[in-house]
């Protein structure tokens, strides 16, 4: 009885492994990577606004989305937003990307933002934010809010 019982409970975990395993690993090939392509030089905050009527979609290469940030650090996008893989680069004048460290990146989110519009009414946005810039920038930052 106790080796029937045994085999049965083996079967299962087993079982349930591979199912966690197999849903695992979907999960991780759905998600999307991400390039995001600043100004160069540029430091302070980046907002991605997704869901933007009139906006147009991300460019991709390949099957990369590319987030071009303008100047103001604010990019709006018809896109719905994803997970993946961030990348983050400098763009110079001459149109070459130089590689933006992963210790520049601060306190990257994704959230619900809420903005007053021209008419008065409040709106939802699904953003994701970071700041870019060295410790001693994001220290002052922070002092200031």
């Amino acid at each position: 009885m106790l080796k029937k019982l045994y085999v049965v409970y083996l079967v299962v975990f087993f079982g349930i492994s591979i199912g966690a395993i197999v849903i695992g690993s979907y999960g991780i090939n759905d998600q999307q990577s991400h390039i995001y392509v600043l100004p160069d030089g540029y430091t302070g905050w980046v907002e991605i606004r997704y869901e933007q009527e009139g906006s147009p979609p991300l460019p991709r290469e390949g099957e990369e989305y590319v987030n071009l940030i303008p100047r103001t650090g604010i990019l709006n996008t018809s896109d719905s937003p994803t997970s993946g893989e961030m990348k983050f680069y400098y763009l110079d004048e001459l149109g070459n990307r130089k590689k933006i460290e992963l210790d520049m990146i601060r306190t990257q989110a994704m959230k619900r933002k809420y903005i007053l519009t021209s008419n008065g009414t409040e709106e939802e946005l699904s953003v994701n934010v970071f700041f870019v810039g060295t410790e001693q920038q994001w220290n002052e930052e922070r002092s200031r809010n």
